[in-house]
């Protein structure tokens, strides 16, 4: 019966037009702030989602690395163990260190990462190159493979393919050095670069790691890291036998676990977002205080007929308190309604572009979540129950007034 009320005030004719056009100004605001939360929350998912991605491809499934220090050791035994895990679909042994590159009178500080053969089934660097090959040499035919970022830093262009270039490395004597003179210093042949991110892009050199330990002083069974590529539904188990297997001394991380500030502060952000659209939405919704509070002006008689037939202070609040449910949860669903059009239509057709040509797309990715739409509900629900609150509570008062 409540609601039954609700809905034909709503939908019911007032003497005075302009209350009606307040109560749809209030609906079109719910509606504009709903459509503008749920597009703004699908464009922060859909940049997650592509981010994601890009540290996807880039970061194996797991990594295992020393808890102290940059390298350790492991024999040949341990690490035929670690490949017959179950589960564990390949593995690479990985060499990571600074170095400064050198083009001539350019240089560049850079991190040089030596892998494997198997090192293709882990990261998915190979469909990022731009130019090139995916060859790495060996040990006396070192090749590398640039960052699209770092060869600009070394003025390097298409045609510089197969040129030489200089590493250096500080060596492992701990003696201090003065010049470049006193640091390793090895040659090796560009050949490719690849464009990943810009963080990637700007910093990364990868080589053969049997170069790379040469360059770095490390004996031939010392690595920085050793990656994995494992099945979804196993890596649980491979981490928690890794992490056995190994000990205390090594720490053994999924690919979300290597980077989870990033996600952290991707997620702060989103969340940053709705607050602030959320508490624009609060404001707002002021334009439906106002229209409630015209309403049970306009409505005196109503209320005092309904008192007559038996209603008592708390069915007229309730029927108000419903009636501000109705006008924010139409204005939600008109909203959400365009939100999600508009949202399939950008995800088909691509209508609005990114400017520029540095990303890896060249449109806003939008990806909505059901948790938005969850969170958007209970935020109407709020809205809702706040709005309604005090013109609801003046309507009972006013009955309650007439009864003394």
């Amino acid at each position: 019966m409540h609601l039954l009320f609700a809905w034909r005030y709503f939908r019911g004719k007032y003497n005075f037009q302009a209350i009606q056009i307040i109560a749809w100004v209030s609906v079109v605001a719910i509606a504009v702030g709903t459509a503008a939360l749920i597009i703004v929350l699908s464009v922060s998912n859909g940049f997650t989602e592509v981010v994601k991605g890009l540290y996807s491809d880039f970061y194996a499934d797991v990594r295992v690395t020393p808890q102290q220090g940059k390298f350790f050791s492991i024999t040949d035994a341990k690490y035929e163990q670690i490949k017959s895990i179950e589960g564990v679909k390949a593995v690479s042994k990985v060499v990571e260190n600074r170095a400064l590159l050198v083009k001539g009178d350019l240089q560049s500080v850079v991190f040089v990462k030596g892998v494997d053969k198997n090192y293709s089934s882990i990261n998915n660097l190979a469909k990022y190159m731009k130019r090139g090959q995916y060859i790495m040499g060996n040990v006396e035919h070192p090749i590398l493979l640039l960052g699209i970022g770092v060869e600009q830093k070394l003025g390097l262009f298409s045609s510089f393919i197969g040129d030489t270039l200089q590493l250096y490395a500080v060596n492992r004597s701990g003696k201090a050095f003065t010049d470049l003179s006193q640091l390793n210093n090895l040659t090796a042949v560009q050949g490719g670069a690849f464009s990943v991110q810009q963080e990637f892009d700007e910093q990364y050199v990868f080589t053969n790691y049997a170069f790379a330990q040469y360059l770095f002083d490390l004996d031939t069974n010392q690595y920085s890291a050793i990656e994995l590529s494992v099945n979804a539904n196993a890596q649980a188990n491979v981490i928690a036998t890794l992490q056995k297997q190994l000990g205390t001394n090594f720490l053994v991380q999924d690919k979300y676990q290597q980077n989870a500030d990033l996600y952290k502060i991707m997620q702060m952000e989103k969340w940053i977002i709705f607050a602030i659209l959320a508490l624009i939405m609060i404001v707002a919704s002021f334009n439906l205080v106002g229209a409630l509070t015209m309403l049970v002006l306009e409505k005196q008689k109503d209320i005092h007929v309904l008192h007559a037939m038996g209603a008592r202070p708390w069915d007229i609040q309730k029927i108000f308190l419903l009636l501000s449910g109705i006008m924010a949860f139409m204005g939600a669903f008109i909203g959400g309604g365009i939100a999600s059009l508009f949202c399939w239509a950008q995800n088909q057709f691509h209508l609005i572009k990114l400017g520029g040509n540095s990303f890896v797309i060249d449109y806003y990715p939008v990806k909505p979540m059901a948790e938005d739409y969850i969170a958007i509900i209970i935020l109407v629900i709020v809205i809702a129950v706040l709005a309604g609150w005090i013109p609801a509570r003046k309507a009972a008062d006013k009955l309650f007034e007439k009864i003394n």
